[in-house]
């Protein structure tokens, strides 16, 4: 399967120092109503499983676009399912392979070490095409 733009620009956003939540919500800032600053903001705290405490992945948590609470819930759902079925988890810290427990509020640095030694680009990647998937589903539907 082809690597989509948005992919490529979330990834590209991750590597260029951003958290994964960031990468991710601002690869869609357009598709939420969001201004680039304004998701990176929104973001910041999400990143390294929230607040670095690994728990849920900041990919996931950005990845739901806010409408109404039932019709949001719905779609965090969705992917939740997609994200367990490619993935098995949620938690960062099973995700990097490592203990879940806090880290040091201050980031790890990032270097070529950094980025070689995580999934996180892999699981950016893959987020962004549960959500491209979902915002094809509804396009179709919309067209019916």
């Amino acid at each position: 399967m082809a690597i989509s733009e948005r992919e490529k620009t979330a990834v590209r956003l991750f590597a260029s120092g951003v958290n994964c939540a960031q990468a991710v919500l601002m690869t869609y800032a357009d598709i939420a109503g969001l201004t680039q600053e304004q998701a990176a903001r929104v973001a910041c705290g999400l990143g390294g499983g929230i607040g670095r405490l690994r728990d849920n992945c900041g990919a996931f948590s950005s990845a739901a676009k806010p409408e109404h609470r039932p019709q949001t819930y719905a779609r965090v759902q969705r992917v939740y399912r997609a994200f367990i079925a490619r993935n098995g988890s949620i938690c960062c810290a099973e995700l990097l392979g490592r203990e879940k427990k806090p880290e040091s509020p201050t980031p790890d640095a990032r270097t070529n070490a950094y980025y070689s030694s995580r999934p996180c680009a892999k699981i950016i990647r893959m987020t962004c095409k549960i959500i491209d998937e979902m915002l094809a589903e509804n396009a179709a539907g919309q067209e019916d």
